[in-house]
């Protein structure tokens, strides 16, 4: 008989009782379940929660996180009791190692905690969440495959040796010739696709060995870490020094956010209105965060705005800020990680990444542009930094502000899953245009239904940037196309040229005399006639920004002309920008890559080619995207003075058009508001999109037919009632679909949708956990994969 103990418990040593230590392992892969080793004597006093420690899983070796322990006291009649508890012990693997001992290398309880809550509400694999949360550059061991000595007595045993499989017979042989072992990948190499399998096999026999060899030097550094107490945050500002922001009034929402951060009490401030007119007030927040000894966590969207706001911080005498990102070296995030963890930084300004920093006492937590997109992760597990900074805040008791000139939908009717918390938000009535201190732009509308076909600059838009010229100000054209041409017609049959591996049209470029798919990357020279009908009467459809500046090149050749898209690389988009800014360009074209980085300066005139380009995808997004973009693209005409913009566009009359072009973004917030409501979409219900993809379309369709049954019927009868509360408005799930995606093969694979609705996010994630065993049972087989996005950002 077993009994099981917390290991917290110290139990009297007894000779007739054996103590055994389990503990459970979260592997950083796509499993839904962590795995249960036991804990060899030499580590049952060093292991604890939150311990990275090292693994056999199979044939290989892995990193994984230490998630619970438990002990079992096991009498000495029953180690020689063959029992079916005796037996599930026997077979447990143990721990290797533990990958660093340093109090600080083990991840905090409270990420550990918010993995769980990542995990439960995105319908990700623990694992995967985990992972955002390692430190980084794990331990490099170097491990060695060697014979046991039953697999050396094997080889004076023919008739055992034959009992073995080719590869097994194989793999001895060779490793019978090296006395000191050979590595994985030499294995590997000779075993080929076998080597999983025959590896795991032998070792389970007790036949081959895994012996690490730590690096050294790789030892060395991550040992070499100061085992002093945490320090505690010390502000590098005082409220009390002199400086310019210091005299800026304070406004009633900053004196709210003071005495919440005080109080070490949970709120939520949104504030409506650009990071650059918002830096005083957030320059206050700071130093207060830091007078309560607390520290300060901000997320941009860019790497490139992040490496401007340390910069400013830096200026402002602020030391104990440092910069994290995706884009960092491993072994400078390592090192900055231990620094964290030592409660070393105060300040932590970085990208989504940085969301998961081990800051201890968190007190505020600052969202840039909340409305931006790229906020949302792509890859598993599919989280929203917007959400998960108000899991954080929940947990340190700390105020989330959330700042953007129009923010999004979901944080202004305060309809996200954050609990209770004290919602302050400014009057989007006004919007960003509403501040005094921020001259109107002139806009005209120009309805291009009543141009010209094919009209790519109307005549108010090139008199308006000649008027610029003449005056010595900036013009700035906004096109959110890349290449000459969105695709290549055939005038004789109607065919445009697509991507073989994608469902979508090849963008023409007229400079490299090439088509390319921004999705694969597919590349190919331009054909001398249509592949279809082989006729020559190939014509460019839809402009991009390679187009426009040829055009006004042609037509303003005495103008420095500049451009900005994604098709340049890092290097020339900074050399462009820095021309920008010292004046050498007098008119530059762009994508949304106008808007990435540091702000450029105010233009005078700012040109909107065609801005309903956006509308016309199949999502019920569409609209929101298009009106952030035009707002963004028209804050550029802002300056000391109103600059001039014309907005082209075929639907003058859409609410994003309109509330952009009368300078109300309340048309925009309350038409919006009403057609997500009476559809029942985001914020007034909650979506769960899930997509199956393979590269055999019928596999792919029989398997999305197959999900969708299965929803239904969890949906209907497994789903309980008590899921849903009544203020929820009801626990009705509704599945969607299948249907092919509005991209139906990309990258070479069939893609089928499917979409989970419902007013209660609980029952719309119960329905769709209800099936994961049966999905984690069949995932891998056929080549289909299974996604799942939790609040999807986009639908395409």
């Amino acid at each position: 008989m077993s009994e099981t103990t917390s290991p917290s418990v110290d139990q009297p040593k007894s000779s007739s009782r054996i103590r055994s230590i389990f503990v459970d392992v979260v592997i950083p892969r796509h499993l839904n379940r962590p795995f249960t080793y036991k804990v060899p004597a030499r580590l049952q006093t060093r292991l604890e929660i939150g311990s990275r420690v090292l693994v056999p899983f199979g044939a290989i070796r892995l990193q994984g996180i230490a998630v619970s322990l438990s002990t079992h006291f096991i009498s000495d009649r029953a180690q020689n009791h063959v029992g079916p508890d005796r037996l599930t012990t026997a077979r447990l693997r143990e721990v290797i190692d533990l990958l660093d001992e340093s109090s600080e290398s083990s991840l905090p309880p409270d990420l550990l905690t918010l993995s769980r809550m990542i995990s439960e509400r995105y319908l990700a694999p623990l694992g995967q969440c985990l992972r955002l949360m390692l430190p980084p550059v794990p331990l490099r061991t170097r491990v060695r495959y060697t014979l046991t000595d039953s697999g050396r007595a094997l080889l004076d045993s023919p008739e055992q040796l034959e009992r073995l499989s080719t590869y097994g017979r194989m793999a001895v042989s060779r490793l019978a010739r090296r006395s000191k072992g050979l590595s994985g990948a030499a294995l590997r190499h000779a075993l080929r696709g076998s080597f999983a399998t025959t590896l795991s096999a032998l070792t389970r026999k007790g036949l081959v060995q895994l012996i690490d060899e730590p690096d050294s030097i790789d030892r060395a550094r991550h040992n070499d870490v100061s085992h002093a107490p945490p320090a505690v945050c010390r502000p590098a500002l005082s409220l009390s020094e002199p400086s310019d922001h210091a005299a800026i009034p304070v406004p009633e929402e900053m004196r709210t956010i003071r005495a919440a951060i005080a109080e070490g009490r949970h709120a939520c401030a949104v504030w409506q209105t650009s990071a650059h007119q918002c830096w005083d007030h957030l320059m206050h927040a700071v130093e207060w965060t830091f007078r309560q000894k607390r520290t300060v966590l901000i997320i941009t969207p860019e790497i490139a705005r992040a490496e401007a706001l340390v910069a400013r911080f830096k200026s402002y005498g602020v030391e104990q800020v440092e910069l994290f990102h995706g884009g960092l070296s491993p072994t400078v995030r390592a090192g900055l990680w231990s620094r964290i963890r030592q409660g070393l930084v105060g300040l932590i300004v970085g990208t989504r990444s940085a969301i998961f920093c081990p800051l201890a006492s968190v007190g505020l937590i600052c969202i840039e542009d909340e409305h931006d997109p790229s906020l949302k992760e792509e890859a598993e597990p599919r989280y929203h930094v917007r959400e998960v900074a108000a899991l954080r805040a929940q947990q340190h008791q700390a105020v989330l502000l959330l700042i953007s000139p129009h923010p999004s939908l979901e944080t202004l009717s305060g309809h996200g899953e954050r609990g209770d918390e004290a919602l302050m938000t400014s009057n989007h009535r006004e919007g960003w245009f509403g501040s005094p201190r921020i001259p109107r732009p002139n806009i005209r509308l120009v309805d291009l239904r009543y141009e010209p076909h094919d009209t790519i600059l109307s005549q108010p838009m090139l008199e308006g940037i000649q008027a610029a010229l003449d005056a010595q100000s900036r013009v700035v054209l906004f096109l959110n196309r890349k290449g000459f041409a969105s695709a290549l017609w055939c005038r004789d049959c109607g065919t445009s040229l697509q991507c073989s591996r994608c469902s979508i049209a090849l963008t023409f470029y007229k400079q490299a005399g090439r088509l390319t798919c921004h999705y694969c990357g597919t590349s190919l020279p331009l054909p001398d006639a249509c592949p279809s009908c082989l006729a020559a009467k190939l014509e460019p459809v839809g402009a991009g920004t390679e187009h426009a500046e040829a055009l006004i090149r042609r037509l303003f050749p005495h103008a420095a002309t500049g451009r900005l898209d994604r098709d340049m690389s890092r290097s020339q988009i900074e050399a462009t920008r820095r021309r920008v800014v010292s004046g050498e360009i007098d008119i530059l074209i762009g994508t949304q890559m106008l808007f990435q980085g540091d702000s450029l300066p105010p233009a005078g005139f700012v040109g909107l080619i065609h801005a309903d380009a956006g509308l016309h995808l199949p999502d019920f997004r569409a609209g929101e995207r298009t009106f952030h973009t035009l707002m963004d693209a028209v804050m550029m005409a802002s300056g000391e003075t109103a600059g001039q913009v014309v907005l082209q566009t075929y639907l003058p009359t859409h609410h994003a058009i309109a509330a952009v072009a009368e300078h109300t973004p309340a048309i925009f917030y309350e038409q919006e508001s009403s057609f997500r409501r009476l559809l029942a979409y985001p914020p007034y219900a909650h979506l769960i999109s899930l997509r199956v993809t393979g590269r055999h379309e019928d596999r792919v369709r029989h398997a999305a037919e197959q999900w969708a049954s299965q929803l239904r019927r969890v949906a209907t009868q497994t789903v309980p009632a008590s899921v849903a509360g009544a203020r929820d408005g009801g626990s009705e799930v509704v599945v969607l679909g299948p249907v092919p995606s509005a991209m139906a093969r990309l990258r070479g694979r069939y893609r089928w949708q499917l979409l989970v609705k419902s007013p209660c996010a609980e029952a719309a994630r119960t329905t769709v956990r209800l099936t994961l065993d049966d999905l984690e049972r069949v995932r891998g087989r056929a080549d289909l994969k299974y996604e799942i996005d939790v609040d999807p950002i986009a639908m395409i």
